[in-house]
């Protein structure tokens, strides 16, 4: 996950990670990685799959 999100806010694009929608090795490791992306706020922000289609509602 960081990888693919780095790749994409590199190149300029706003990210949203769906955390409820992906998964680590084991939980302490999808923690961990989620808690570091999150880090790059704005570019990247880590939310949840009902807050992504709240948004997209109109």
């Amino acid at each position: 996950m960081p990888s693919t999100t780095l790749a994409a806010a590199d190149a300029g694009t706003e990210v949203l990670v769906a955390a409820d929608a992906c998964a680590g090795a084991d939980d302490d490791s999808h923690t961990r990685a989620l808690r570091a992306t999150d880090l790059y706020r704005p570019l990247i922000r880590v939310t949840t799959v009902d807050e992504v289609l709240a948004e997209a509602l109109p």
